[in-house]
Order: structure tokens, then sequence, then C-alpha cells
């Protein structure tokens, strides 16, 4: 279960933020695939990638001091070791967020970056009107990442709602499966999570597993 907070002290914020910038950090250099199916429903699925100038947004936070991919590198140096932290005046709220706000999101931003995890979440396609920002999938329970389709392929990570995934789209998913490749690769060969470990193989064999779905996968042997 994902736990949102409202209410950090400025030392908590710090290591909320350490927390998912460690989890995103694993995420660079890689694309994902993320499947959901319900009973009795197509299969559903978008590809994504990470990159450093998302990292930041994600949280809420448009900084003042530093730049997009500064901020990620700070926090970054600072979980290797480096003596070097953020401040509270780094952390400057985005547009129509506040600091009960940044709270919330980074309060749950490590969770939800585990794609690890992804079995325990669900996906979905967003199709009610949210006035601040706009994005193609969502990926979540209790709090959710949206994606934005991107030219280059693929989605990114454009917001993090600490909404239930049911506030911005009518039909989500089970994910029964997660991918990952590195991205200069062609398919995805290696699985990160499974909705009943060894059933891959199965479900990939089986006549009804989408072709279009076949045709970006590769299993490592």
């Amino acid at each position: 279960m994902i736990i949102v907070k409202d209410k950090l002290t400025d030392e908590q914020l710090f290591n909320e933020i350490y927390k998912a910038a460690a989890e995103y950090e694993k995420l660079l250099g890689k694309k994902y695939l993320i499947i959901g199916k319900n009973r009795n429903s197509d299969y559903y699925w978008f590809e994504c990638f990470f990159e450093k100038k998302q990292f930041m947004h994600l949280l809420g936070i448009d900084s003042r001091t530093l730049s997009a991919n500064e901020f990620f590198n700070r926090c970054a140096a600072h979980n290797q070791g480096e003596r070097v932290k953020l401040k509270i005046t780094d952390c400057t709220p985005s547009r129509n967020h506040s600091r009960n706000t940044i709270n919330k999101k980074c309060s749950c931003c490590a969770a939800l970056l585990r794609i690890q995890d992804a079995k325990y979440m669900n996906i979905g396609k967003k199709d009610k009107i949210n006035q601040y920002v706009d994005f193609s999938y969502a990926y979540g329970k209790e709090a959710i990442l949206g994606f934005k389709e991107s030219t280059q392929g693929g989605c990114f990570p454009i917001t993090l709602m600490p909404q239930n995934i049911d506030t911005v789209t009518t039909k989500k998913y089970k994910i029964i499966f997660a991918l990952q490749k590195e991205k200069a690769d062609e398919k995805y060969g290696c699985i990160i999570s499974e909705i009943k470990k060894g059933i891959f193989s199965d479900i990939y064999n089986d006549q009804c597993f989408p072709d279009a779905l076949k045709e970006l996968i590769e299993l490592e042997r």
C-alpha cells in the first residue's frame, strides 16, 4: 500500500527526496514495458523511460537555485556519500503547488518508482479531465505517475499525483508483467515483475497473447 503524508519536517522531506532519487537512478538508461489485463479484458500496455530532468518536477518542485539536472545530481551525490545536500531554498513549489503538496508527492514517490513492485499496481488510459496537467497513461494505485507520449517513442513521466488512479481513468487494468531493457536494445529481455512467478512463458505462448506484444519481447536465455 502506498502511504501519502501531508506533514513532513524539512529533514523528513529531504530524506523522502533522497530515497526517491535512489530509486529513480536505478531506472535511468532503461526502458520499461508495462502490461495489464483484467479477467475477460484485452491486454493493455505502454512503454516508458525516465530521464534526470523529470525527477524534480514529479516532486512538485520548481527550484529557483538548481536546474532540474543539478537537483537530481545533488541528490545522487548525497546518496553516494558526498558532503552535499539540499537546502529548503532549493525546493520552491511549482505553480499550483504548495509545501503541503510537495510533502504528499515526496512521501509516496519512492514507492511508485519501484517498478519491481508493479504487480501491486494498476494502469489505465487517462480519460478524465484534469485542469492542471495532460498525460496519456496512469500508473499506480493510491497515488499515480502520469506518463506522456514522447516523440522518441514510448512515454516519460510528466506528473505524480497523490490521488487514487480512479480519479483519472474510467477503466484500470491489473498489471500482470513489467519487462525491462537497455534503452539502446531492440527488444525486452528481462522480466522484473510478474503477477505469479513462472507464469509468463505460459501466457506468452497462449494464442490470445497479442502479436504486437510478442514483437516487443525476446527473453534472455
